[in-house]
């Protein structure tokens, strides 16, 4: 309903460039993993799942109710662009804290203790759940598929620019791809780099320690469900092909291209979480610098 109202505005009236935010999970199918290795494989030129694909490969075998909500949103906008509608469809991966202070500004002052305006994450993530309990642990699963990790600065620079494009003459999709990808072995690596006593296993490994020894306390206790399944499997997706995203940056004067998290960008993050009291202080900070005036939020949050 949130959709076609949006969708409603744009088109009353003097017609309105519509950006609709979406997510990597309207697409997270074996259909588009299979495909993406296809294109990885072959001469298409293609970087991965093109931003003119119609979605029809995620008609089925979609997970999670977000994802189809969001499939379903997607075909919406698509459908409303088909018959004259202008603008966008943002589709981010995982969005990680901004690449500058590693977390994300709120500006309502009414949040603030002392007028200052707080800066928070969300320790509800699968990412930062998966790090805290490999930390818990004291170990780490051999795992190396890629993880779209993008930070939220390059996101809304991305949908801020797709906002006041003056080509708005169709409907274009916008593919958030980190470059270059993370993978979760990268990750979780660098929680020995920064002082955390972790080693390194194999995931069947892993897994059976994690089953062994997890409680309530633990971060991914929650989560047990779906990393004791086949998190090698179930964490696999498809790469994308972001011609559309690096070409509106080009017109728009932006350098750069796609943004990623590497070892030094992790080192913020987990800074940051130390120091809103998500995470434990590891017990030699190598080179760890902690926050402070960070606030951690959701249900893991402190």
């Amino acid at each position: 309903m949130a959709t076609l109202t949006a969708i409603d505005l744009a088109c009353t009236g003097r017609p309105k460039v519509l950006v609709f935010v979406s997510s990597t999970s309207a697409i997270d199918t074996p259909h588009y993993v299979h495909l993406s290795e296809t294109l990885a494989r072959g001469s298409s030129g293609l970087r991965g799942i093109s931003e003119s694909d119609d979605l029809e490969g995620a008609k089925v075998h979609l997970k999670t109710g977000y994802g189809q909500t969001k499939w379903v949103s997607e075909k919406l906008v698509l459908e409303a662009g088909k018959r004259g509608l202008g603008g966008y469809i943002v589709r981010p991966g995982y969005v990680v804290g901004d690449s500058r202070t590693a977390g994300e500004l709120f500006f309502l002052e009414l949040m603030c203790d002392s007028g200052v305006c707080l800066l928070v994450t969300n320790t509800d993530d699968f990412i930062w759940r998966m790090v805290k309990g490999c930390i818990q642990l004291g170990v780490v699963p051999n795992i190396n598929n890629t993880i779209n990790m993008v930070p939220v600065d390059h996101v809304a620079l991305c949908t801020s620019l797709a906002a006041v494009t003056r080509r708005s003459d169709d409907m274009r999709v916008l593919h958030m791809q980190a470059s270059p990808l993370p993978t979760f072995n990268s990750v979780l690596s660098v929680l020995s780099k920064y002082g955390y006593g972790v080693e390194g296993c194999e995931y069947v490994e892993w897994r059976v320690r994690l089953e062994r020894h997890a409680v309530e306390d633990n971060a991914l206790f929650p989560l047990l469900h779906f990393v004791l399944d086949d998190l090698p499997t179930s964490t696999k997706a498809p790469e994308l092909d972001d011609w559309n995203t690096r070409r509106l940056l080009v017109e728009e004067g932006e350098r750069g291209g796609g943004k990623s998290v590497d070892d030094e960008l992790m080192g913020k993050y987990l800074g940051w979480l130390v120091g809103a009291g998500f995470l434990p202080r590891p017990a030699s900070e190598k080179g760890l610098a902690v926050m402070s005036g960070v606030r951690a939020s959701g249900r893991s949050g402190s």
